[in-house]
């Protein structure tokens, strides 16, 4: 599911999906994720996940602000 970004989904939209099938995941689950279909992300892409503020959560990283910074980290690794 996670792959759905390469096909130009955001990954917030992708997040988001996720969460509604199995809404017990923590920010940290999807990072794993993120980290499993994406290794080159590197730990800057984790932190980034970590850091959403996810449908429930009161602070945090907006959406527009993780799909950029995800988005540069995707490029800079060449996976986009």
């Amino acid at each position: 599911m996670i792959e759905q970004i390469l096909m130009g989904e955001l990954p917030s939209d992708v997040f988001k999906s996720i969460l509604k099938v199995k809404p017990e995941l923590r920010n940290a689950d999807i990072a794993e994720l993120l980290f499993e279909a994406f290794p080159n992300v590197g730990s800057v892409g984790r932190q980034a996940v970590w850091h959403w503020q996810r449908p429930g959560k009161l602070q945090g990283l907006s959406d527009e602000n993780l799909n950029s910074q995800l988005l540069i980290l995707l490029r800079d690794a060449k996976y986009l």
